[in-house]
């Protein structure tokens, strides 16, 4: 640090000496070679008049060669700092942006070299300024004092799904106006702008272009120059829907561990008494005649025993899944032969509930390693809450297709039903909730189960009155 101020230093004093030095160097030699030139001249004189006349040339000359000396230093001194000041600006504006500060330019005045060095400076910096917010990964909005959108980088881009040429001049209340959907964000940033109020990482939703709801986490900033004036806000944001999906899934993972240890137990002590129950009220049966009615209750009573028997199979089935034993059976499978194995499963099923299977398959899906009969409980369990969802009837649309960028095989159950309200859908994958009357609340639980220990993932998209889309996600190599 010493030696590059000591650096700065030299030069600058270097150049106060020498260019003043060397203009009165350039004048004084060029007076003194003519006062040498008249005085050997006037040596070779010898008539007394021309002497006397030359004399009053020699200190006419002789005065200003100190007169001439004193200006051109004064002018060199000028031209000095003419040429000095500019560069100990942009060298302390250089330095103060090595330090972070990066609102900070160099004033232009001049249309010279030095002027356009200056004008150089500046549009290094907001080029600087502007790389640096587009590579931000959150997005980031800078506002005007008046509420003009300023920037909009290419990460709010993505998010909100705004293009900025239609949105930068724009008014952020014309944008985001204050009675739609982004209310919350408007009031933030009117907040901010009007009131001087920031927030930190500030959690709100927010609706893109599309309508499609994103969790985010806001903070607004002020934005001053050096002499503290508002210049307008900083909006910085960052989309939280990954880490809310994490969170959930960890939440899920850890509901899931305690009902699986308590529904084991509970399994093994139900299964036991009911095929007791089912032995003996066979056997009370075969007693009874056929116009007796008591024989009607017997038949109820061994209907519901089995089907509380399909509920224990399902208990234990999601409280014991043994992943040694499931990797055990993973073979190369070709998932549109799997789903049509399903579909021949579902196919009474579907007749009965007039649903229409529509097939959507990809030619081009690699193999995946998987199990077969676990896949089919997972798709089937998906139709199956699909017909439950459309009981008047309706299409169910069936589609698979590889991402290759990403490596993904997806498999898409697309249904016309009535859809899932928002707090059915923070619920649907727990166990034993259920929205149809019936049901054990364990069926998308266990399919959950079975995609997860095959790393794969179910996604859902669902809109009240239109239906349901349940997309799974799993790894494929090709």
């Amino acid at each position: 640090m010493m030696k590059t101020y000591s650096l700065k230093r030299r030069v600058r004093t270097n150049l106060m000496i020498t260019i003043p030095l060397l203009i009165v160097i350039l004048v004084c030699g060029s007076l003194i070679f003519s006062f040498y030139i008249v005085r050997i001249n006037f040596l070779k004189l010898v008539d007394d008049k021309d002497i006397l006349i030359f004399k009053s040339v020699i200190d006419i000359l002789s005065r200003q060669i100190w007169i001439g000396s004193m200006v051109a230093g004064f002018f060199g001194i000028i031209l000095a700092y003419a040429i000095t000041l500019p560069i100990k600006r942009l060298t302390s504006t250089a330095r103060q942006i090595a330090t972070g500060d990066l609102t900070r330019t160099v004033q232009v005045n001049t249309e010279d070299e030095i002027g356009a060095l200056g004008k150089s400076f500046n549009a290094m910096v907001s080029s600087l300024n502007e790389h640096i917010i587009e590579s931000m990964t959150g997005g980031v909005i800078t506002i005007n004092m008046k509420g003009v959108i300023a920037t909009f980088n290419k990460s709010a881009e993505l998010i909100l799904g705004y293009n900025p040429d239609d949105i930068v001049g724009k008014s952020v209340f014309d944008a985001f106006p204050a009675s739609g959907k982004n209310a919350a964000l408007s009031k933030i940033i009117k907040e901010t702008l009007e009131g001087k109020k920031t927030s930190s990482s500030r959690e709100i939703n927010i609706y893109s272009k599309v309508g499609k709801k994103i969790p985010i986490g806001i903070t607004t900033s002020l934005l001053r120059d050096k002499k503290n004036t508002f210049l307008g806000i900083v909006v910085t944001f960052k989309d939280l829907g990954h880490i809310k999906h994490l969170e959930e899934q960890f939440r899920r993972a850890d509901r899931l561990a305690a009902v699986g240890s308590l529904a084991a137990g509970v399994a093994h002590e139900i299964r036991n008494p009911l095929g007791s129950v089912k032995g003996l009220v066979q056997l009370l049966k075969e007693d009874l005649k056929d116009d007796d009615q008591k024989k009607s209750y017997a038949e109820v009573i061994v209907k519901e025993v089995d089907r509380l028997n399909k509920v224990v199979e399902e208990l234990l089935s999601f409280a014991r899944p043994d992943a040694s034993e499931l990797e055990a059976n993973f073979i190369q499978l070709n998932i549109n032969d799997v789903i049509e194995q399903t579909l021949l499963l579902a196919a009474h099923d579907s007749k009965k509930a007039k649903i229409r299977i529509i097939k959507q398959f990809s030619s081009d899906v690699p193999c995946v390693l998987a199990d077969a009969k676990k896949l089919e409980q997972a798709f089937l369990n998906i139709i199956f809450n699909a017909f439950s969802a459309m009981e008047e009837g309706g299409d169910l649309t069936i589609k698979t297709d590889f991402n290759k960028n990403m490596k993904v095989l997806n498999i898409s159950f697309a249904d016309t039903g009535i859809g899932i309200t928002d707090e059915g859908l923070k619920k649907i994958f727990d166990p034993f909730y259920t929205a149809k009357t019936g049901g054990t609340g364990l069926g998308l639980t266990i399919a959950h189960q079975i995609i997860s220990s095959h790393k794969g993932r179910i996604d859902v998209k669902t809109e009240l009155g239109k239906g349901t889309t349940f997309t799974i996600s799993l790894p494929g190599k090709r």
